[in-house]
C-alpha cells in the first residue's frame, strides 16, 4: 500500500511537469546516484565507505531562460539507521542514544519535482555556454523498505522532504550534456535528513520554438527601476530552519539541533523603502518538554527538561524595509541587504512523538531579523535571512532562519510609474514616417522626404536636403552649405542722428504648454511623436510663435542628458518642417521633479505669441 502511494505521487509529479509550455528540447537523464544516511549516528556526512549505488533517471522541460522543470526518481540501496530499540518492522525517527543504532542495508524508493534555476540564462553566463552551473529546489519523497534484510522484512512510512542542491552541466553538443550534482534532502516527517549525489548522461530531444530575437537596449539612470522593483508581487519557496535551544543549553547557534521546515511567503511591495511579507511554515521541530510535566514554559527547571520531536505549524506577517530604495542602494540592485518587523504565531503538536501524544497551544510572538537578497535575473532572487521570535506570552523564544528563491509576478510599478522602458522587437522595419525610407538609414525618420535627400525633405527647395542644409528655410546655394550669399555692402548715406529711445520690453503671452516624456535615454516614450505632430503643426501655422523648450530628468540623471532631450525635440520639430532657428533649450536635470517617478523623464514645452 505504502508503495502504491509513493508511485501515485510519483505519477501525479510527472503528470505536473508535463503541463508546461514547450519552448525549447525536452531532457532526459540516466545515471547513477550515491545516498548517505551516515550524519544520524556520527554526526558526519561524505563518508563514501557508507554510499551505496542506485539507478537515478530524471526529464527535464526548458520553461524559459532561467528555469527548467524536473522530475527526479531514484530506486536501490541505502545503508539506513536502525535503532536497537525499536521494532524492525517499523523503523521511526530514532529518539534514543546513538550508542543503540546501528546501519543496515535497505532499499530506496525516491522521487521529486524540482525548479531547476539556471546560471546559463544570458544575465550570468551565455545561453549556450559549456559549463553551466545550475541550483534546484522542490518537493521529494521517499520509502525506506526491507530494512535489515533485503527483499526482508521491515517497511518505514513514506516520507517527504525539500531536497536543496547544486550541480554543473557540462555541454557535450547540441544533443548531449553530462551531469554532476549533490542534494541535501531536508525531511518534514518522521525520517531522516540525508544527502544524495548523482552523475548522469543526458540528451535533448523534440522541437521547440525559439525566443524572439530583442534589441539591445542602452543602459540608463531609468534602467534602475526598470525591472525588479517593477514587479508588485513576488512569490518565495525554501527550507526554514527552527532551533529551540535556549531554554536548556543557553545557546541558540547551535546547528544540530536545527530542524528543517517548508516555507512559503508572498511579498507585496508598498514603496521604494518597504515591503509586506506573509509567511506560512510547516515541519518539524525539537521542543522543550519536561520531565515530570505535561506543559513546557521558561519558569521550568532546565535540568528537568529534555528536548522532544514535536511538529509546528508557524504563521508572520512582517514589514520589510530595503536597502535598495533609490536613496541608499539602486532598486534593482544584484546584492541588498533587507531588514523585517512583524507579529506572528505557531502551533506546537505532537510533543514528545510525531503523529502521537502532546499538543501545545496557539502562541503568539514578535519577529525580527536581517536578510540578504541576491538578484540573479529580472525576475528571480536568491534570499538568505536569520531572525528571533520573541515570545509574547506564555511560550519559548526561538531562532529561524531561511534560505528560499524569490521569482517576481506580474507587471506592477515603480514609484507609481510603469515601466516603459521594455526592448522592442527588430523582426518588423520601422519607418515612422511612411515615406518609404527604413528609420535605421533615413536622416529624418520623423518627417517624409525622398530618397533623393537622404529621407528628408527640402523645405526651402534650393536642391539640398534638410538634414544636410545649414539654412534649411533660406533658400542658397551649395558652395555656402544651403544658406544664401552675402549681400554686397550698400553704399553708405547720410543719417541724421536721433535720441535713441529705449522701447518697453514687450510681456510674451504663453499660448500653450505641452510635455513630452522618454523611455531611457533619448528615446521617445510610446505616443509621444504623435504630440511632436500636433505642436509642430501648431508652429507651422503660427510662424510668429516663439518656443521654449526645458529638459528634465528622474533622480539621478544628469544635466547632460537633460540637455540632449531638449535639443531632441528641437530637432525633432525641425524635421517636421518648424523653424526652430528662434527656439530656446535648457537641460535642468533632476532638479525640477514633478512627478517623482520615471515620467520625470521629460521636455517641458512652452509656445509664446
Amino acid at each position: 500500500m505504502k508503495k502504491a502511494i509513493l508511485l501515485l505521487t510519483i505519477c501525479a509529479l510527472t503528470v505536473a511537469s508535463y503541463a508546461q509550455t514547450a519552448t525549447r528540447p525536452w531532457g532526459v537523464g540516466a545515471g547513477v546516484a550515491f545516498t548517505d544516511f551516515v550524519n544520524p549516528i556520527n554526526g558526519q556526512y561524505l563518508m563514501f565507505e557508507r554510499y551505496k549505488g542506485a539507478a537515478n533517471l530524471n526529464v527535464s522541460r526548458y520553461l524559459g531562460k532561467s528555469f527548467d522543470g524536473r522530475i527526479n526518481f531514484t530506486y536501490g540501496s541505502v545503508f539506513y539507521p536502525y535503532d536497537k530499540g525499536q521494532l524492525a518492522s517499523n523503523q521511526s525517527l530514532p529518539i534514543s542514544k546513538k550508542g543503540n543504532m546501528t546501519y543496515l542495508p535497505a532499499e530506496l524508493w525516491d522521487g521529486s519535482l524540482n525548479l531547476v534555476y539556471k546560471f546559463a540564462n544570458g544575465y550570468i553566463f551565455k545561453e549556450n555556454a559549456r559549463f553551466a552551473p545550475y541550483l534546484f529546489t522542490g518537493i521529494g519523497a521517499s520509502l525506506i523498505n526491507s530494512i535489515g534484510t533485503i527483499g526482508g522484512a521491515g517497511t518505514d512510512n513514506v516520507n517527504p522532504n525539500i531536497p536543496v542542491g547544486l550541480g554543473f552541466n557540462f555541454k557535450i553538443n547540441d544533443q548531449w550534456n553530462a551531469q554532476i550534482e549533490s542534494q541535501y534532502k531536508m525531511a518534514l516527517g518522521d525520517a531522516h535528513n540525508y544527502t544524495q549525489t548523482a552523475i548522469r548522461l543526458g540528451y535533448n530531444f523534440g522541437k521547440g520554438t525559439p525566443a524572439p530575437v530583442q534589441a539591445t537596449v542602452t543602459p540608463t539612470e531609468d534602467a534602475t527601476n526598470a525591472n525588479w522593483c517593477n514587479y508588485n508581487w513576488k512569490v518565495g519557496v525554501g527550507p526554514v530552519f527552527n532551533s529551540f535551544q535556549g531554554p536548556i543549553t543557553g545557546q541558540n547557534f547551535m546547528f544540530d539541533q536545527y530542524t528543517t521546515n517548508l516555507g512559503v511567503n508572498i511579498t507585496k511591495y508598498l514603496s521604494r523603502f518597504f515591503d509586506a511579507r506573509l509567511g506560512l511554515g510547516f515541519g518539524n521541530v525539537y521542543y522543550p518538554k519536561e520531565t515530570d510535566a505535561k506543559t513546557t514554559y521558561p519558569t521550568v527547571n532546565k535540568f528537568k527538561t529534555y528536548y522532544a520531536p514535536a511538529q509546528m505549524l508557524d504563521m508572520n506577517l512582517q514589514a520589510i524595509f530595503k536597502t535598495n530604495n533609490g536613496s541608499w542602494l539602486k532598486e534593482n540592485a544584484i546584492f541588498a541587504p533587507y531588514a523585517f518587523a512583524g507579529l506572528g504565531a505557531n502551533w506546537i503538536t505532537s510533543i514528545g512523538s510525531w503523529n502521537s501524544e502532546g499538543n501545545d497551544d496557539i502562541n503568539f510572538n514578535l519577529s525580527t531579523g536581517i536578510g540578504f537578497n541576491f538578484r540573479t535575473s529580472d525576475r528571480f532572487a536568491l534570499q538568505i535571512e536569520g531572525g528571533r521570535m520573541f515570545n509574547v506570552d506564555n511560550a519559548y523564544s526561538y531562532n529561524q532562519g531561511a534560505i528560499r528563491a524569490q521569482v517576481a509576478l506580474g507587471k506592477g510599478n515603480c514609484n507609481g510609474a510603469v515601466s516603459t522602458s521594455t526592448p522592442t522587437e527588430v523582426s518588423t522595419v520601422k519607418d515612422s514616417d511612411g515615406d518609404g525610407i527604413n528609420d535605421l538609414t533615413d536622416e529624418c525618420p520623423m518627417v517624409a522626404g525622398t530618397a533623393e535627400f537622404f529621407g528628408c525633405p527640402d523645405s526651402d527647395q534650393d536642391g539640398i536636403g534638410d538634414s544636410r542644409d545649414k539654412c534649411p528655410f533660406e533658400k542658397g546655394d551649395a558652395a555656402n552649405g544651403g544658406c544664401p550669399g552675402v549681400n554686397p555692402t550698400p553704399a553708405p548715406t547720410e543719417v541724421t542722428p536721433v535720441t535713441p529711445v529705449t522701447p518697453a520690453t514687450p510681456t510674451k503671452k504663453l499660448v500653450q504648454s505641452f510635455e513630452v516624456f522618454f523611455a531611457n535615454g533619448t528615446n521617445y516614450a510610446p505616443g509621444q511623436v504623435e504630440t511632436l505632430q500636433k505642436i509642430a503643426q501648431m508652429l507651422k501655422n503660427n510662424p510668429n510663435y516663439t518656443v521654449v523648450i526645458d529638459g528634465n530628468t528622474y533622480k539621478g540623471g544628469t544635466k547632460a542628458l537633460s540637455q540632449l532631450r531638449a535639443e531632441k525635440v528641437a530637432g525633432t520639430l525641425k524635421m517636421k518642417g518648424v523653424n526652430v532657428s528662434n527656439a530656446s533649450t535648457e537641460g535642468f536635470g533632476d532638479s525640477r521633479p514633478k512627478y517623482n517617478n520615471s515620467k520625470d523623464n521629460r521636455a517641458e514645452i512652452q509656445i509664446f505669441e
